[in-house]
């Protein structure tokens, strides 16, 4: 899931253009800082990432030999995203609608956008399975777990780590095989860095080194290097035990065996795949020309020969007029040039060409403190080289981590701006967007605030199309098939629910956000073991162009009705305005057997109090607004924010549940002190067994809280041994407010493990006992702190 950020649309009101950026590589990484520095007004910027973390890889092969920590190597593209003010959406990009201009992903709904740029790397080349007999690229999800591709490189660290450990997790005294597939400087960096740090980590094991057998694979050696170079290193894999079986390739594998193009055989227990890259399968369904090996044929602009407003940069994209190696030094360098012609794009000028030096200087590390430099004919070793390459890159991993300057402001072209000085962008896009410009200080009230009807129905009519919305259940008798002043639902013998949830949006991709309300909304029905049968929705939409309007209300809606269709909800109508900021929420509409539904009375002496999901959203999404949280905290947060409590309410009501309720806006000890006033009742919270979001801990240690905090902190009379409780490092969570929270419910002690496993097993993994309670008090007897705590 895409992590949320506080960032906001880079022209600062008016939405003229889309600008689209799929991939996180190296140009995509230096168009986001250039656009944090000087951010184009009107422009909404959006990412479109599968990770939320990119690496540089000049600086893999040192992350494997031990030298980097993962953090010290990698990209935090929330933060990066955020500083550039762009909308990051996370998810994976599997096709183009060049005709509509709409990027297609997996699993959500296409985004539009007026400018592309591609910018996603290369993909394993297949190598044949003999097992299977078919092609097959190797990944980590495949029938060869053993064989591990170096491509795509924004996954490769956690491959490696999961090398590592299989290899420490062989027989003491086995024999360690490994084979490197690819004899180019990436192969030899790869297989030097490999051995260094594979050996280190068996001797600290207790084992010896020299149980360690690694090959080298390939046609010939580091064959785009002078003779020097590959002299060098030649000497030097022979010099430390690397078998060298070059002049031949691997034709096929199996999970143990490397069949050669010579016939030979090499037996292994792990293959690293670092050949040639491919390029991804989908690009060839796009319509965009390609070269003859799949890669996007660009201009020296680095736009696309076929595709007006689509560019490409770094690995796959080919410069057909200049062709150039495969390396990361090319994606660098094209992250100026492909910034300004974005630019230039947007703003209707002509685009200036680029043309890539020919050659370039290569610091190819040897995992053991030394580098050998190549250029041209040049050819030097030394351990000072190591010294020089490292700060090179400790410099320019500084530039897009801790050393991002401060972001300039947009100028303030807002709702309030002055249309008689235009942005460039609205001078661009023409008078429709000239007129909304005029019109947007004069904005009315009451009805005369209403999203369009002709928006409206292009939304609705997007998403019966795509078969999004959800069924309507038996109980509706007028919906949005059959709209009407009212919706009408037929009366049922079983209790009726009802519940309220509006809010801002907290996350800048509207789909998600939109999953986010809707789930949110749906919390307090699940909360009581009812079954939400139809929603109500309000929704609030920043005034702009009728296409962008639109957009944004598609995507929301979108998120939302998926949501509820999980649920089995229907979503009956609603209400759509402007407003200043993206807001959402739903008036829901439930029943339950009366004797069945849950309340926040029923807890009983000695029952288990179990919390469904982790705390931590409150302070993780105020330091996302600070620029002080990581985009792998606020993805696995809004991870958590998207997961129904539905199948947790079952559950719970199965395991004997007597009391629940959400944990939301009040924290866990407010919603706590409800059950427990509710019920009259005396409890205890084990400090020590709270699930918390990864972060958080961090977070609140620095002092980081959600503006609500302090309301919440005034219900700390609740708590009967404060002092204590202060010492804990997680008490400030016990008053995190929580968007879209898990259920706390009270469950009999001896049902509590089996309850546990159940929740986990269905996907709350962070589900844990957190306490227990302790007694009821005597009708009309007033205890102030209810709520006891513990370690």
């Amino acid at each position: 899931m895409p992590p949320p950020m506080a960032s906001t649309p880079s022209s600062g009101g008016l939405i003229f253009k889309d600008l689209v950026l799929i991939g996180g590589g190296h140009s995509h990484a230096h168009v986001l800082k250039m656009w944090g520095m000087q951010p184009e007004p009107g422009v909404q910027l959006t990412l479109i990432t599968r990770d939320v973390d990119t690496p540089y890889s000049g600086m893999l092969p040192g992350y494997v030999a031990g030298a980097y920590t993962w953090r010290e190597c990698h990209i935090d593209l929330a933060k990066l995203a955020a500083f550039s003010g762009a909308r990051l959406v996370h998810a994976e990009a599997c096709g183009l609608d060049l005709k509509e201009k709409r990027v297609l992903l997996k699993g959500r709904p296409p985004i539009a956008y007026d400018v592309l740029s591609i910018d996603i790397g290369s993909a394993p080349k297949p190598v044949v399975n003999a097992d299977a007999s078919a092609a097959h690229a190797p990944t980590s999800e495949s029938s060869l777990p053993s064989v591990t591709p170096v491509k795509p490189i924004d996954g490769f660290c956690k491959r490696w780590d999961a090398i590592l450990a299989r290899v420490l997790s062989l027989p003491s005294g086995a024999k360690v095989r490994v084979s490197v597939v690819g004899a180019g400087a990436g192969g030899v960096e790869l297989a030097l860095s490999m051995q260094a740090r594979l050996r280190r980590e068996l001797v600290a094991h207790g084992r010896r080194a020299e149980s360690l057998e690694l090959s080298l694979i390939g046609r010939r050696l580091m064959p785009q290097h002078a003779a020097g170079v590959r002299s060098i290193f030649e000497a030097m894999l022979v010099k430390r035990g690397v078998r060298l079986l070059l002049g031949r390739g691997v034709s096929e594998a199996t999970p143990t065996e490397l069949r050669c193009t010579d016939g030979s055989v090499v037996t292994y227990d792990e293959a690293i795949w670092c050949t040639q890259g491919g390029a991804a399968d989908w690009l060839r369904q796009t319509g965009l020309a390609l070269d003859p090996s799949g890669f996007i044929a660009v201009h020296p602009t680095l736009e696309s020969i076929s595709s007006p407003s689509v560019f490409a940069a770094g690995d796959v994209a080919a410069v057909l007029k200049y062709p150039r190696p495969k390396a990361g030094v090319f994606a660098v360098r094209q992250g100026m040039p492909l910034a300004n012609n974005l630019r230039r794009s947007l703003l209707g000028q002509p685009l200036a060409p680029f043309v890539p030096q020919s050659s370039f200087l290569g610091l190819i590390g040897d995992g053991d403190g030394a580098c050998v430099a190549s250029r041209g004919a040049m050819a030097l070793e030394a351990s000072w080289l190591w010294t020089l390459k490292d700060h090179i890159d400790r410099t320019w991993m500084y530039g897009y981590q801790d050393g991002l300057p401060p972001p300039m402001s947009t100028g303030g072209m807002g709702m309030s701006g002055d249309a008689a000085d235009p942005p460039p962008v609205a001078l661009a896009s023409g008078q429709e967007a000239l007129d909304a410009l005029s019109h947007a200080s004069m904005r009315c009230g009451g009805c005369g605030a209403k999203v369009g009807v002709s928006v409206l129905n292009r939304v609705m009519a997007r998403l019966r199309e795509g078969s999004l919305l959800p069924a309507d259940p038996p109980a509706v008798i007028l919906g949005l098939d059959a709209p009407d002043d009212c919706a009408v639902l037929a009366p049922s013998s079983l209790a009726s629910v009802h519940t309220v949830d509006f809010f801002r949006s907290l996350i800048d991709d509207p789909f998600v956000f939109g999953q986010v309300a809707a789930n949110h909304a749906l919390s307090d029905c699940h909360a009581m073991n009812a079954q939400p049968i139809g929603a109500l929705a309000i929704a609030v939409v920043p005034y702009g162009l009728d296409a962008k309007v639109e957009e944004c209300l598609f995507q929301m809606m979108a998120g939302a009705s998926r949501t509820l269709s999980e649920a089995g909800c229907s979503l009956l109508g609603g209400h759509s305005c402007e407003g200043a900021d993206l807001s959402l929420g739903f008036a829901v509409t439930g029943s339950a057997p009366a004797e069945a539904t849950l309340k926040k009375s029923g807890l009983l002496p000695g029952q288990s109090l179990i919390l469904t999901k982790p705390l931590g959203t409150g302070t993780l999404f105020a330091a996302n607004m600070r620029g002080k949280s990581q985009g792998a905290w606020m993805a696995e947060a809004t991870a958590s924010m998207v997961a129904s409590n539905r199948l947790g309410a079952a559950i719970l009501a199965e395991h004997g549940a007597a009391a629940c309720t959400d944990v939301t806006g009040f924290g866990l000890l407010g919603h706590l002190y409800e059950l427990a006033s509710a019920s009259q009742a005396r409890v205890l919270i084990r400090m020590g067994s709270l699930p918390l979001l990864r972060g958080a801990i961090d977070l609140v240690g620095q002092g980081i809280f959600s503006s609500l905090q302090p309301a919440n902190l005034r219900l700390k009379r609740a708590v009967a041994n404060e002092k204590e409780a202060l010492v804990h490092p997680a008490y400030p969570l016990l008053f995190d407010p929580q968007t879209a929270g898990g259920l706390l419910a009270s469950v009999p002690a001896q049902q509590a493990d089996a309850c546990l496993q159940a929740l986990r097993e269905a996907g709350y993994a962070g589900a844990a006992v957190v306490g227990e309670v302790l007694e009821l008090l005597p009708e009309g007897v007033c205890v102030p702190g209810l709520i006891e705590c513990q370690p």
